[in-house]
């Protein structure tokens, strides 16, 4: 059996114009479109919920067949619905971390040179609002935002750090139950907040 989950045209252009808004306006917290797709049947899903998990989304809308793909869980739906190759961390354009995580390392980071070799990391997170609070300057930001994150990494604020070197790193969607997502482009400076 194989999974299923597509969207249909229209819906992927509102999750693409909801990517582009929240990478555009970092930090600032948007919603998906309200979109409700089931996954299908699956021998190999290991998720409860036959919702298509929000942070998910993204991939489903961008991924083609020349597009290599990582993914936590759900690697059947997206290679179904969008023929996109699913590959390892080092070798993903694009990627969804569905599941709680420690590590950010090993994505594409591109380049001084190539920085559009860089991978889209679309990252599930508990919710906005409460949790570890981040301060956030840098393009699309006006002054200093402040913004509060559930279910990130405790070492979150370092390991972006380290593994962003403008115009190198990766861009980030942080993505909530219900449709909330948050776009911390490689441009915005984040901190630990007060």
């Amino acid at each position: 059996m194989t999974a299923t989950a597509s969207l249909s045209p229209k819906q992927a252009q509102l999750v693409f114009r909801a990517v582009l808004d929240a990478l555009s306006r970092p930090g600032e917290v948007l919603r998906f479109p309200a979109i409700s797709i089931e996954i299908g049947p699956s021998i190999s899903m290991e998720i409860a919920d036959p919702r298509v998990p929000e942070a998910l989304l993204p991939v489903l809308a961008l991924a083609d067949l020349d597009t290599p793909v990582h993914v936590d869980d759900c690697a059947d739906v997206v290679r179904t619905q969008t023929s996109a190759p699913i590959v390892d961390r080092p070798t993903a354009r694009l990627a969804a971390l569905l599941r709680p995580l420690d590590d950010l390392a090993g994505f594409r980071v591109g380049s001084a040179a190539a920085p559009e070799d860089a991978a889209l990391i679309s990252l599930a997170v508990e919710g906005f609002g409460r949790g570890r609070p981040l301060r956030l300057a840098g393009p699309g930001v006006p002054g200093r935002r402040e913004l509060r994150v559930a279910g990130l990494p405790a070492d979150f604020v370092a390991q972006r750090r380290d593994l962003i070197s403008f115009p190198a790193g990766f861009d980030l969607l942080l993505v909530a139950p219900g449709g909330e997502l948050v776009g911390l482009p490689r441009s915005t400076r984040v901190e630990e907040g007060a």
